[in-house]
């Protein structure tokens, strides 16, 4: 049975990347872990996602058509978003549950995507591990826990100084560095190598939140579709997006089909509506035809 979805986001769970969905007709969402065969069909243009408020993702009122996944309206009514741009020294006034959640122990850690320079972030202590796991690092570690404003000052104090570190990470850039040759252990080394100079970067009232690397480890699936050529499947409207899950990194998945494998991002379905198990074949993107 066909079934229209909005696309709200991914995350991993339980080893597997996973698509956080809502019904056109619901407020409530659910999610879709991407294994075995996949099928649907992209429809046109991304609609607005909503905005948070209440710990949860409301729908968009108007349920408008954006550039990217968020109209103007919702962006001004999102709870949340003050603290995505908060560096921890002047927090925002912020509603009582928001207030709540930044002051909540939060996690530092270190990630290297197979280049020298690491990313540092922060992340609720609760999603610490899946947060990492997301992002799809070749090798990243857990380096410090404390209140969220304190964490932030770390990060941001990191950032500003050496250039050793950056804290955002393009998922251009991280499906790029697929392809580096760099291998895990060197990754961990770098990351073990940058923990040990943090307490020359940061000021001494930070020391007593870092504690030693707690190494994230990922899943199966990604251990073993590292090699893999990314071959990008450009997300058209009305294309047929399908095949068989056999390898994910990050926002990475990778699909096999008569073709041959290519790298589905799901961060670029965000905002997007998909209709699962469409009736008719429709059309594939170019790239999935076999032109390049």
């Amino acid at each position: 049975m066909s079934t229209e979805q909005h696309a709200l986001g991914y995350t991993w769970t339980d080893g597997v990347p996973t698509l956080r969905l809502r019904a056109s007709d619901s407020t409530t969402s659910t999610t879709k872990k991407l294994q075995g065969k996949l099928h649907f069909k992209l429809l046109p243009g991304p609609r607005c996602i909503g905005f948070f408020e209440d710990g949860r993702l409301k729908p968009c009122p108007s349920r408008a058509s954006v550039k990217r996944h968020q109209c103007d309206d919702c962006i001004s009514k999102d709870k949340f978003r003050p603290c995505m741009t908060c560096n921890g020294f002047r927090c925002p006034r912020l509603t009582s549950a928001m207030k709540r959640h930044c002051e909540a122990p939060h996690t530092l850690y270190l990630a290297c995507f197979g280049q020298p320079t690491l990313k540092v972030g922060t992340t609720s202590a609760k999603r610490g591990e899946q947060r990492i796991v997301e992002q799809g690092p070749l090798g990243a570690a857990r380096i410090g826990l404390g209140p969220g404003p304190m964490i932030k000052q770390m990060e941001h104090i990191l950032v500003s100084g050496t250039g050793d570190f950056v804290e955002i990470m393009r998922r251009q850039k991280k499906m790029a560095l697929l392809a580096s040759p760099m291998k895990a252990e060197e990754a961990r080394s770098l990351v073990a190598a940058a923990f040990k100079n943090l307490t020359r970067q940061l000021p001494i009232q930070y020391h007593p939140l870092l504690h030693e690397p707690k190494w994230v480890w990922a899943p199966s699936i990604t251990l073993e579709s590292r090699g893999f050529p990314v071959n990008p499947l450009p997300l058209q409207d009305d294309v047929h997006i399908r095949g068989e899950v056999v390898g994910a990194v990050g926002h990475v998945v990778f699909l096999q089909d008569e073709d041959g494998r290519f790298a589905l991002d799901l961060g670029a379905l965000k905002g997007r509506r998909l209709l699962f198990d469409p009736k008719d074949e429709g059309r594939k993107p170019v790239v999935q035809l076999g032109m390049f």
